[in-house]
């Protein structure tokens, strides 16, 4: 196990009920707006002609809506975690909310050149994600656009594709564990495993998230060496 995600690990395991307390009030709040959303977009159909054919094109909606002011918000929090600067629930969630537009964009661009990377036979695939997962870190705490963040995660993570993806591979491993003995044991309930996708997701976040303060402070030692 390396340094680092021992690092993000103990920072997860002691931020764990704030982390979860931030992604249940999200899925609270997201509940609530598809109860109101809903009537516009089903108004006409009774229950059982909702099939998940027709739903899937309002899910989508909600999630290209939601998913970029989500991640922007988690971001923010576990910034605040790391520095110890004490912000709530909602002021990380209206942090997500200011920068939804270039949440937004970034996800598309980035999804995007990955997608077109798996399409190459996968390994480009993964070799993108390692060069661009620094992009919305930049644009939520950095305030580039997607386009600076872009170009400027390109250029951190120059020499360090090994290095993220092994702990990426770490989590996975972890998590592939876990599933098999929850299904073992004959615990795959809906509930425990969307406990579990939560819980996955945060700690991703908080492993990128580490790997971004180092990259930072790698890029800063750079800039001070060039000015002396």
């Amino acid at each position: 196990m390396t340094q680092t995600f021992k690092e993000a690990f103990y920072f997860f395991r002691i931020n764990l009920l704030k982390l979860l307390a931030y992604t249940f009030s999200i899925g609270i709040l997201v509940i609530l707006l598809a109860q109101i959303l809903v009537p516009f977009f089903f108004g006409g159909m009774a229950a059982e002609e909702i099939s998940p054919e027709t739903i899937r094109p309002f899910a989508q909606i909600m999630n290209l809506l939601i998913q970029p002011i989500y991640t922007g918000g988690l971001i923010a929090l576990i910034f605040s975690l790391a520095t110890e600067q004490g912000r709530g629930i909602l002021n990380c969630l209206l942090a997500g909310i200011k920068r939804w537009p270039y949440m937004l964009l970034a996800n598309v661009i980035t999804t995007f050149l990955i997608f077109c990377g798996f399409v190459l036979f996968v390994l480009p695939g993964i070799w993108l994600f390692t060069r661009l997962f620094l992009v919305p870190y930049l644009v939520m705490l950095k305030n580039q656009t997607p386009f600076e963040a872009i170009a400027n995660s390109y250029r951190y993570t120059k020499g360090y594709s090994m290095t993220i993806l092994i702990d990426i591979v770490l989590l996975i491993i972890i998590s592939f564990v876990f599933l098999l003995i929850l299904s073992f044991l004959q615990l795959a309930h809906p509930i425990l495993l969307l406990l579990f996708l939560l819980l996955f997701q945060s700690m991703a976040y908080v492993i990128y998230y580490r790997h971004y303060e180092i990259l930072l402070a790698t890029q800063l030692k750079i800039i001070e060496n060039e000015e002396v």
